[in-house]
């Protein structure tokens, strides 16, 4: 069973949640892991009865999908990250909602990539402390002493309120909190970088990263059919989840061909392979085709005898001077730019 935050306080749904790793290159959203959660265990005796069951063998992935559904959701999110660096997939920053800012989360994060990799997340404002010119204080507390010290700034481009800190973390180090009241908000939220150098706009800017992954869900549920599977297995829900990923992989590596746009990440090392012309060979045929009008309008002309031209030596040679100069500038080019 799974908290619904649609109904609210009336309590579980049967079901459960997906969680799910991507990247994004600047582009698009590309799925890299997932796990099903159930977040509690079924109630009522009549849901336990009703409950689909079947022999799995333990080594099994479908026995494996099982264990890790009932692994908390902070556990089952490092895990992702570690297989996603495993297979060499590279982040400058990790970007979590408040159910992931545990201080366990952020310590691991920082030391899986050897403090290369940084973390931006909302941060829930309880107990835990930071500490602040020799002070052990909570984000409330922290807060107060910021508005003493006349520390609140405003923010014109996004007409926010805000608060900006440095303090230490203990186990992490130094992070940077962000006390903002966003317009037409009573409340304040609190965000946490553990880059800090960066300015409330660049943070912000950064962290509505995560809206492509809302993106994301919303075209595999709209055109994929995401979530519509009526099976009672749990493996076939597996399948079902991964094929609608696999799907938009697919669909998306196509949209960005056709759309000439540079690839890396996932596509990087089937890019070769799948176009059969790049933009500077298109250029050349076009060039080519050009040179042969010319050819044959001189030819017609009777001035010169170019088609013996042609099919001299001379020709050949200087024909594939140009189109080697040409075609190597462009694809370096081409290389820079992707």
């Amino acid at each position: 069973m799974v908290f619904d935050h649609v109904a609210g306080r009336k309590g579980s749904k049967l079901g459960f949640k997906n969680l799910t790793l991507g990247i994004y290159d600047g582009k698009i959203f590309k799925p890299l892991d997932f796990t099903l959660q159930a977040e509690k265990a079924l109630k009522k005796a009549r849901h336990r009865k009703e409950q689909f069951k079947k022999q799995r063998d333990p080594r099994s992935s479908g026995a494996k999908r099982i264990r890790e559904c009932h692994v908390s959701k902070i556990m089952n999110g490092l895990d992702m990250l570690k297989r996603a660096l495993k297979q060499g997939f590279k982040a400058k920053y990790v970007l979590v909602d408040s159910w992931f800012s545990s201080h366990e989360f952020i310590q691991t994060v920082r030391e899986l990539s050897k403090k290369s990799m940084h973390l931006i997340c909302g941060v829930r404002k309880d107990g835990r402390k930071y500490l602040y010119k020799g002070n052990s204080l909570n984000a409330d507390q922290l807060q107060k002493v910021l508005k003493s010290e006349g520390q609140e700034k405003r923010c014109r481009k996004r007409s926010t309120r805000y608060f900006e800190v440095i303090v230490d973390y203990e186990g992490i180090g130094q992070v940077k909190l962000y006390f903002c009241r966003f317009p037409y908000q009573k409340k304040w939220r609190l965000f946490l970088s553990t880059d800090t150098s960066l300015s409330l706009l660049s943070m912000l800017e950064i962290y509505s990263v995560r809206w492509s992954i809302e993106v994301f869900f919303k075209e595999t549920k709209q055109h994929l059919k995401l979530g519509t599977c009526q099976s009672r297995d749990f493996d076939a829900h597996i399948a079902h989840i991964t094929t609608c990923y696999l799907l938009y992989t697919l669909l998306a590596y196509f949209r960005r061909v056709n759309a000439y746009e540079s690839l890396d990440g996932l596509f990087a090392e089937i890019k070769d392979d799948l176009i059969e012309k790049n933009v500077a060979e298109r250029l050349w045929e076009l060039f080519d085709d050009l040179l042969q009008v010319v050819i044959i309008s001189i030819a017609k002309s009777g001035l010169v005898n170019i088609l013996e031209f042609k099919d001299s030596v001379e020709y050949v040679y200087l024909k594939g001077l140009f189109e080697s100069s040409f075609l190597n500038n462009q694809l370096k080019a081409l290389e820079k730019a992707g």
